[in-house]
């Protein structure tokens, strides 16, 4: 139980020690849940003693029969680790949702608008320097139209409706699955919440992705063959490889499945040409692995989704210039903000950014997963100074981000009383579609720490969009309160 019984029905759990110079976002200061959150909360709050902990045991219990795994790096051996969740979900009003919607969907038309003239034109957004410096430039004609069909931006909020992007994540942008089984066992095992709200389905995004998935084949060709390539059941996100095939209704190969013959990819054991790839490893393995493949891609005779070279957009030298592209390449006004980032090239900058580096995020040019990463706030004397030598070696290996106060979410296993952590928002945007799922993954820090990755040691949770404010007017009766969507109180079940 995590209702408050001193407080009146409605006001939800007894909150954990404030931190007054964050965004908490269930908590409106120091006062009762938000008007989004109630509903929620009366749901939990109808709940017997003890009932919330062993639902949550019965939802985790139900990830382990599922094989929802995830693998950190420093323990590659212990490949049962279940994906870890937390219960208490995400709420995002539909009007935050409808701008954060359509400011990631402007930037991955943006990013592929630059990376087509990247690989085939001339881009004059990003200084060449930069672009030829970076580890994930691969100098070629890129064969076919969209670059990057499956994109991944990592943002948090600021203020109340105001998000700003950490990261773009063109490469091999991962979560889709560990987002859909949360939200299935979520639906089974804690149906009472899910009744008191109308939310946003995600479920479509798989037949939304096999559709970019097949548009990615090389033009003229009829009934494309897709495939899911994998590197096999080590990889720490394997189980997601095997749900995307499955609910995308495509083969699961790796690339000892794959030859080449006649300049065409086939695939063992019937030898059927292969027409696109949604390649889920780093490129780099089809140079150690099958080289011959990549003059295929070359001659445009097999897609890959995301396209060779892609990576260059997730260089975070590069993450500056994003509004910039959406300027140049569509020629409007960027709807959401970058986080603040620095560029170490300069010596005055440099400077500056020593000076202020126990203030601010330090990040490799090629860093993924919280990898490399120094958040300076959270650093010991130690930690600095060897960043500090590291960056007088060869600062163009690194940026500098502002460290944000972002948004802060609370975490609850149903036993401890609830407790207050970090949050952002894996998105995942199809921009070949001009689609982005409502929702996505909500990354959660441990408590302390800004670091929200899994391979991190941080957990998740379900992310839930309320529908439009007009729709739910006229199909619930919604009330919208300071401008916050939110549903009708429910009775609780407790008299």
């Amino acid at each position: 139980m995590i209702h408050d019984e001193s407080a009146p029905a409605g006001t939800g759990p007894e909150r954990p020690a404030p931190e007054p110079a964050f965004l908490n976002e269930v908590f409106d200061g120091d006062g009762p849940a938000r008007a989004h959150y109630t509903p929620l909360f009366d749901a939990l709050g109808a709940m017997e003693d003890g009932e919330f902990a062993g639902r949550i045991s019965r939802a985790n219990g139900r990830l382990r029969d599922m094989g929802a795994t995830f693998v950190l790096p420093d323990d590659p051996d212990d490949a049962g680790r279940i994906f870890p969740v937390d219960w208490i979900p995400r709420i995002i009003p539909a009007d935050h949702w409808q701008t954060l919607s359509a400011g990631l969907s402007q930037r991955g038309r943006a990013i592929n608008a630059w990376l087509r003239e990247v690989y085939g034109g001339h881009q004059d957004v990003v200084p060449d320097e930069i672009v030829r410096d970076s580890v994930f430039y691969k100098p070629h004609v890129f064969p076919g139209e969209a670059p990057v069909h499956v994109y991944g931006p990592d943002v948090v909020q600021v203020e109340p409706g105001e998000y700003v992007v950490l990261e773009d994540n063109a490469r091999v942008p991962s979560g889709i699955a560990y987002s859909d089984v949360i939200r299935r066992v979520g639906m089974e095992v804690l149906p009472d919440l899910f009744e008191v709200y109308r939310l946003a389905e995600i479920f479509s995004y798989y037949s939304r992705l096999r559709e970019t998935l097949l548009a990615s084949a090389p033009p003229g060709v009829e009934e494309p063959h897709v495939a899911v390539v994998t590197r096999g059941g080590r990889d720490p996100a394997f189980f997601e490889h095997e749900r995307i095939a499955r609910s995308c209704g495509l083969p699961l190969l790796t690339l000892s499945d794959c030859f080449v013959k006649g300049g065409e990819v086939r695939t063992r054991p019937d030898g059927r040409r292969l027409d696109a790839m949604y390649r889920r490893f780093d490129e780099d393995y089809v140079d150690t692995d099958l080289p011959e493949m990549k003059e295929v891609y070359l001659n445009g005779k097999i897609g890959f989704v995301n396209a060779f070279g892609a990576g260059v957009a997730d260089d975070k030298a590069v993450f500056p210039f994003v509004p910039a592209m959406i300027e140049n390449h569509l020629g409007e006004k960027p709807i959401l903000q970058n986080a603040p980032t620095y560029s170490l090239v300069e010596e005055e900058t440099r400077a500056e950014v020593l000076d202020r580096l126990s203030e601010l995020v330090l990040k490799p040019r090629e860093g993924y997963g919280a990898q490399g990463m120094l958040i300076g706030p959270e650093a010991t004397r130690e930690d600095l100074d060897d960043a500090i030598r590291q960056i007088k070696q060869n600062p163009a290996n690194f940026v500098a981000q502002e460290c944000l106060d972002f948004s802060t979410h609370i975490t609850h296993d149903g036993r401890d009383g609830p407790r207050e952590a970090f949050v952002d928002l894996r998105a995942f945007v199809l921009p070949a579609l001009d689609h982005v799922m409502p929702g996505g993954l909500t990354r959660v820090a441990r408590p302390g720490t800004r670091v929200v990755n899994s391979s991190a040691g941080g957990s998740s949770k379900d992310t839930w969009v309320l529908e439009y404010p007009d729709r739910q007017r006229r199909d619930a009766g919604v009330r919208v309160r300071d401008g916050v969507v939110g549903l009708p109180k429910t009775r609780s079940r407790r008299s």
